[in-house]
């Protein structure tokens, strides 16, 4: 009896499925991609599995509630998908990701029709496929980033209403002091040369890139982020849009325009109307003839103040990618978020974290969890082996 119950416990061990990484994403379009590449020639596995469970609301709370169906999920048997198939998110329901060995890139569509948010389960972190491409997409190509996940295994990109270093890569005018660059609007020539050292380096454009490659990243990012927008080189918005995936952001208020106009306030828990303007942007709003139109004004503004100021967990997939879309043809209608012209050294700098950092509040937890389901695995185990 003692042996039957040993060897029970083992297979159960062994089916179940520990997920190496979680994550929740508000999904209000009916499509998305899911995305896996070849790094350094080869996929880090030949599959992977991966539960999709639809959930209520993007939040960190809905994330953990999901846990357990995901936990249960994973544990099943996983039905297989190759590249090209479709991931319909469900409760109950594994798949195995089997990508394809005679391309780069395998691509998944991922029906979100019936699912707000989905929380995803996933064997491997999904960031360990990324070589070019940001593995989770809209049907536009823009990457639409996790509101919560565990382990922080992405790339966030952290613009506006943090509550302090610890929501950003640390401040833009701390990484310039630690690292012998100067926050300047009108040194136009620093910023084409850290853009210029960006494209000239092809593990810029790569996961993982290395520590020049990061500080270059944050003077243009900075600067986009800081600058009036005609102090800035022709294009900027673009070059951001190519590299922004592969790094993390630093912080830094947009500077004061005495030319513009104050930008209204926003809701930020608002995500139907937010979600609504950056519809509104993308619909037709691409001229600068166009902008002038009062829907695509309010629009940018409503956009621009929601960027600034709003925490990252509260933007709607895309936001971003629109701004930067229209900040050009929409120059005219740029507004102020700041109340009046500041000094951005004059904010004192804190503990300034590296992108090699470590969210240590998110290890530990996944940490805990883990612990935890081999201290309950292992308890009977010691039982058995123990008892006479």
């Amino acid at each position: 009896m003692r042996r039957a119950l040993f060897s029970a416990l083992i297979l159960g061990m062994a089916k179940a499925s520990v997920y190496e990484w979680k994550g929740i994403f508000y999904t209000p379009e009916d499509t998305y991609m899911w995305g896996a590449q070849k790094v350094g020639g080869k996929y880090v596995d030949p599959t992977m599995q991966l539960a999709a469970i639809p959930v209520a609301g993007a939040t960190e709370q809905a994330l953990s509630g999901a846990s357990g169906k995901g936990t249960q999920a994973l544990s099943l048997t996983c039905e297989a998908v190759n590249s090209g198939g479709t991931i319909t998110p469900a409760e109950n329901k594994c798949y195995k990701l089997v990508f394809d060995q005679s391309k780069s890139q395998s691509l998944f569509t991922v029906d979100a029709s019936a699912a707000g948010a989905i929380a995803f389960f996933a064997e491997h972190l999904p960031t360990e496929f990324e070589e070019t491409d940001h593995y989770f997409k809209d049907t536009t190509g823009g990457d639409i980033e996790p509101v919560a996940q565990e382990p922080d295994g992405g790339h966030g990109h952290a613009h506006g209403g943090g509550t302090g270093p610890e929501a950003f890569e640390g401040k833009c005018v701390c990484q310039a002091l630690g690292n012998g660059w100067k926050l300047d609007c009108a040194d136009k020539a620093a910023i084409e040369e850290a853009v210029a050292k960006l494209d000239a380096n092809a593990a810029c454009s790569k996961t993982s890139p290395p520590a020049d490659c990061i500080q270059n990243y944050y003077v243009m990012q900075a600067h986009h982020d800081h600058c009036l927008h005609d102090s800035l080189p022709k294009g900027i918005e673009l070059k951001l849009h190519a590299y922004e995936h592969f790094y993390d952001d630093c912080f830094v208020k947009r500077q004061f325009d005495p030319k513009a106009t104050v930008c209204p306030k926003v809701d930020c828990s608002n995500q139907e109307a937010l979600t609504q303007a950056v519809a509104t942007l993308q619909a037709g709003c691409g001229t600068a003839q166009a902008c002038t139109d009062k829907t695509c004004s309010d629009a940018m503004k409503t956009v621009l103040m929601a960027h600034d100021v709003c925490p990252e967990s509260s933007l709607p997939n895309n936001l971003e990618v629109a701004l930067h879309d229209h900040e050009d043809p929409c120059e005219a209608q740029l507004c102020n978020t700041a109340e009046a012209a500041f000094d951005a050294y004059a904010d004192p700098c804190g503990a300034v974290t590296t992108k090699e950092g470590t969210d240590a509040s998110a290890a530990s937890e996944f940490g805990s969890q883990e612990v935890f389901l081999l201290t309950s695995l292992a308890l009977p185990l010691a039982v058995l082996l123990i008892s006479p």
